[in-house]
């Protein structure tokens, strides 16, 4: 009776191979929302200069400004984080680790730095490049955590 609770499988410990299991697609889940913000974020930015003149109209003005910047941003990141970090500590890939780091840096200096430490003309170019990354990051992070 007592190895019938214990053993699943091959002998595996319940816990340890359902959690592992969880863990993985809750990582590809997460990686697949962080691709879908970073592509959002690139959309909108690089949307922004043919569609500021008709947001008004269609009563979208709200992202023309900058809350909708700093939202696109808090997202991307805090998908980035909660996808990547963890999954970082099983497969110690330092190309995902560096990719984000530089990606989500690239993202907050043009979110938060364009126009004040940075020329306001880098800021797509920032942003671009830096979302970029991200994709690349949770792409590489994705196919890690579920190879």
């Amino acid at each position: 009776m007592q190895s019938t609770s214990c053993q699943v499988g091959l002998g595996a410990h319940p816990h340890t191979h359902a959690g592992h299991g969880h863990e993985i697609d809750k990582s590809g889940t997460l990686d697949s929302l962080g691709m879908a913000a970073s592509l959002l974020c690139m959309v909108h930015c690089m949307s922004m200069p043919f569609l500021i003149s008709v947001l008004p109209t269609l009563g979208l003005s709200f992202l023309e400004g900058h809350g909708a910047h700093q939202l696109l941003a808090f997202f991307v990141v805090g998908f980035a984080l909660a996808a990547v970090l963890p999954a970082y500590l099983k497969h110690r890939k330092n190309i995902v680790l560096i990719s984000m780091i530089v990606g989500i840096t690239a993202v907050l200096t043009a979110t938060y730095g364009a126009g004040s430490i940075l020329p306001e003309s880098y800021e797509l170019p920032l942003i671009t490049l830096g979302n970029m990354l991200v994709v690349f990051t949770h792409w590489r992070n994705k196919h890690l955590v579920t190879a």
